[in-house]
């Protein structure tokens, strides 16, 4: 509250003005909060100097390949998360598309503290330095700390994170959009430049048989989203009308895709655990505590950060669905075998359980997925009838 009333001050309004615009409250915490905000992360850590470091580092960097949206947005996130907290809980619906996407990355990483945000700030920038390469422009800043050297030996871990996950605030704020704004936006759209038929699979290697679900979704929306923006041409009714009909299965879309993501990070990351397992590290190039966080331990968070309210029905649902995830990796993995076992142990029931429960990922997950399309598919009538009533 202290910071919604400083916002629209004059900037010389002192900090005994602003704590009298709060009768009742606890001074000293209000000025304590405030100092240590403005003051940014602590001098005193050694991970705060690391990455004020890094965002200089960042400031200046030029990639040799433009970096994708997705992982620009990652790397907002969690700067914003390390210098101002959570998320605020409301945000105004009548926003851009990109204020959204950018509140809703903020949002997922609810729950970190400074001090994990700065790391994973910094791992990030590790990983974008080694996948987009490039040089500093005008004087070269300090080195980092984390900066991975170029002449590491062959004993470098590989980089393991998946990018798909980054992806996943970006969809749920697409998923977001209103009915009115779907509307409006079809209406200043064209097919060469619709935005399904722009998409790329996220999972898998390109060209192999890992990305075909991923193809098939993004087919499968492309051609509702041609329907929608050709409904004139080929359905005897107001295209708006039309439109409304596909409005929910454009939406159910973005959430099968996210599910997607989610099923291919979390098998995999079981598969790469196996590997390691059974080859060892030295051989695969990564260790299983690098794979537990670049794969398992991001899925968990995004798995837990869909359920929240105020995101649309359809991620919700897929929260839901994967809700058996997160009891696996923090109930029985993370409470009960890691105190006991370490890390190996915890490697050893991950891919168990994983490689157990694949009837529940193959067979029960994609039953929901059909369910959920259908109740989308008839919503759409109920959507077209508002439309045509002008509601």
């Amino acid at each position: 509250r202290l910071f919604f009333l400083l916002k629209g001050t004059h900037h010389k309004t002192t900090l005994h003005q602003v704590t009298q615009k709060l009768p009742g409250s606890n001074k000293y915490n209000i000025k304590h909060t405030y100092r240590r905000r403005m003051a940014g992360p602590s001098n005193d850590s050694s991970t705060a100097k690391i990455f004020r470091e890094k965002v200089s580092f960042m400031k200046t960097w030029k990639p040799e390949n433009i970096p994708s949206n997705r992982d620009r947005l990652e790397l907002y996130a969690l700067h914003k998360q390390a210098i101002s907290g959570d998320a605020p809980n409301s945000f105004s619906n009548n926003a851009p598309l990109a204020e959204k996407s950018r509140y809703q990355a903020w949002k997922n990483k609810s729950g970190l503290s400074c001090e994990q945000a700065m790391a994973a700030y910094c791992a990030e920038c590790d990983r974008q330095l080694r996948v987009y390469g490039g040089h500093v422009s005008g004087p070269t800043p300090m080195t980092p700390m984390t900066t991975p050297n170029d002449n590491a030996g062959p004993n470098t871990e590989k980089d393991t994170a998946p990018r798909g996950i980054a992806a996943i605030p970006l969809l749920c704020a697409a998923a977001a959009e209103s009915r009115v704004a779907y509307l409006r936006r079809l209406a200043r759209g064209d097919v060469a430049n619709a935005w399904w038929s722009r998409q790329e699979p996220l999972c898998g290697t390109p060209g192999s048989f890992t990305t075909l679900p991923e193809a098939f979704l993004l087919a499968s929306a492309s051609f509702i989203e041609f329907i929608s923006l050709r409904s004139d041409q080929y359905i005897p009714i107001s295209a708006t009308i039309a439109q409304s009909f596909l409005w929910p299965l454009h939406n159910v879309s973005l959430a099968f895709w996210i599910l997607l993501i989610l099923l291919y990070t979390s098998i995999a990351g079981a598969m790469h655990l196996a590997t390691t397992l059974l080859w060892g590290s030295r051989r695969t190039g990564v260790t299983l505590s690098k794979i537990w966080d670049d794969e398992i331990a991001l899925t968990l968070h995004s798995v837990k950060g869909l359920c929240q309210s105020h995101h649309p029905i359809g991620v919700r649902l897929v929260g839901l669905m994967m809700w058996p995830y997160t009891l696996l990796v923090e109930g029985l993995c993370l409470q009960l075998v890691q105190p006991l076992g370490g890390t190996l142990t915890n490697a050893l029931v991950y891919v168990t359980v994983i490689f157990c429960t694949l009837w529940y990922w193959f067979f029960t997950v994609p039953c929901l997925a059909v369910c959920t399309a259908v109740g989308a598919f008839w919503s759409g009538f109920c959507f077209a009838l508002i439309e045509l009533a002008g509601v």
